[in-house]
């Protein structure tokens, strides 16, 4: 047996142990007031080898950002490689994109409400731009497909002309995320009245119909 290869075997199941234990508390508890001692009893490893995977808890709530933009990314992408995606206006491929909102609120919840927490504990606690560098390349892979779909309706006629590519991209994704997490964070007033994901069609639908030619 290669010694070497087994422990970087072990590492790697430890690593993605203590990661998805993470996650997991993180989406249960709030980022805040997980502590590294709850990760690894939690991933069953030990607080020792936790910290020689990651020296600190920010870059353990880095990487778990990291982990679970892939896993989702990894979910959608593969509807916009096929062959009837390829096929598609430009502004259909708009659509088919900003549809995954809707799906992020039905399908992926611990998602949404992992964005927020992250988003927040960024905020609060001052990481800097260059330590998100992998969890950025993520999001701006995203664009990259709403991009080449905005300039292939352009040209084929099905997007208006005049509309700022990147603000109007902007524009939609923090309003729809924003609607996606009121939804999956629950009601407070009895007006509310939000049971189910139908709010995020109707933005949607508002945003698309502003697009088209």
């Amino acid at each position: 047996m290669d010694y070497q290869k087994y422990l970087t075997q072990i590492k790697k199941q430890n690593i993605g142990c203590a990661e998805e234990a993470a996650c997991e508390l993180f989406c249960e508890q709030g980022i805040e007031s997980v502590k590294m001692t709850d990760v690894a009893r939690r991933a069953k490893i030990g607080v020792a080898s936790l910290y020689r995977y990651f020296d600190t808890k920010e870059k353990l709530v880095i990487a778990c950002a990291v982990r679970m933009w892939s896993e989702v990314i990894g979910l959608i992408l593969p509807d916009y490689k096929s062959e009837g995606y390829s096929k598609l206006s430009g502004y259909e491929k708009v659509c088919r994109i900003f549809r995954v909102y809707k799906v992020l609120c039905d399908e992926h919840r611990d998602f949404v409400k992992f964005v927020a927490l992250f988003d927040s504990y960024c905020l609060n606690n001052q990481i800097e731009p260059s330590k998100l560098a992998d969890y950025e390349q993520l999001i701006t892979m995203l664009y990259r497909y709403f991009s080449d779909a905005f300039d292939c309706g352009v040209n084929d006629g099905s997007i208006r002309k005049g509309v700022n590519k990147k603000e109007f991209y902007l524009t939609c994704n923090h309003a729809l995320m924003a609607v996606v997490q009121k939804l999956i964070s629950g009601e407070i007033l009895s007006q509310d009245d939000f049971a189910s994901s139908r709010e995020v069609d109707v933005m949607t639908d508002i945003f698309l119909s502003y697009l088209k030619a």
